[in-house]
């Protein structure tokens, strides 16, 4: 190849580079979501009917942002720390607010029930980003996405990480869940495909559930692979369908489907009270 080809192909790269950064989305949902048309209902945003989340690898996308996640001797606390590109933290002034929260931490146990935990650390002058680790979290092997605005370009970043457990031994009481998921549906269970999953709620006892707003959705969805630790996640909102407001409410999300397995799907919910309910997705070929 001449020296006037390659300076060619060396322009042609760059000017790629440039304006797909340029295109990357500049919210939190127009990210985790295909084309970002949300639907606000007295106050409530659901996802629009064109957009659909997608079940990402940070570590794979390599944004320009170091996450560290630390644990405290006792297992009870932890610590986030967000570096950018220079080794300098992000302090609380230069995150934005994104779904009603600066930063969205999920916490997975590796292993095991593989427990679930949706966390807003809280930060700390020395740049830092601290949070109570749940009793169901503790004494074991964990894996941790984030999801952040940065304040000032409005991009989002997404990054991964792992820790390891505490050796540190202690009764963890584990409150049970009051209101069930009665069945959940898939338009395909197809890898690769856009499904439509309707998940299908009831209060304790069979009774009825009024689901009330939690970070300015009716409801959160985090999926993770049950069998490949750290493979991933999608963080879902609900599409509007009509049955979100029913006695026995129906939850809607769209996902681009990822590789085949088996996957956990957590519901994060407001009832007066958040809870936490999880089922199961098996991807076909």
């Amino acid at each position: 190849m001449t020296p006037f080809r390659q300076a060619l192909v060396i322009t042609g790269l760059a000017a790629a580079g440039f304006f797909g950064l340029r295109a990357l989305p500049d919210t939190q949902c127009a990210f985790l979501h295909a084309d970002h048309q949300p639907v606000v209902v007295d106050g409530v945003e659901f996802c629009g009917i064109n957009e659909e989340a997608n079940f990402y690898s940070p570590k794979a996308l390599q944004f320009p942002v170091t996450f560290k996640l630390s644990l405290a001797p006792d297992g009870a606390k932890g610590e986030v720390v967000l570096l950018k590109e220079d080794g300098r933290p992000y302090y609380d002034h230069e995150v934005a607010v994104s779904h009603t929260r600066k930063v969205h931490l999920h916490l997975r146990q590796s292993g095991g029930v593989r427990a679930y935990a949706h966390l807003h650390p809280v930060p700390a002058q020395d740049g830092s980003w601290r949070f109570d680790l749940p009793p169901a979290l503790r004494g074991h092997a964990l894996e941790a996405y984030v999801d952040f605005a940065d304040a000032r370009t409005s991009r989002i970043m997404l990054a991964q990480a792992e820790a390891k457990a505490t050796t540190v031994a202690f009764d963890a009481f584990v409150v049970p869940t009051r209101n069930a998921i009665v069945s959940t549906e898939a338009s395909t269970l197809k890898a690769g495909a856009s499904a439509t999953i309707r998940v299908k709620l009831s209060g304790p006892e069979g009774k009825a559930l009024k689901l009330l707003p939690i970070m300015g959705s009716l409801g959160h969805a985090v999926v993770f692979s049950a069998e490949q630790p750290s493979a991933g996640y999608a963080h879902m909102h609900p599409t509007l369908e009509g049955g979100e407001y029913a006695p026995n409410p129906t939850l809607s999300f769209r996902l681009r489907l990822p590789p085949p397995g088996k996957y956990d799907l957590w519901l994060n919910l407001n009832d007066g009270q958040e809870e936490l309910l999880r089922t199961t997705l098996v991807i076909t070929p």
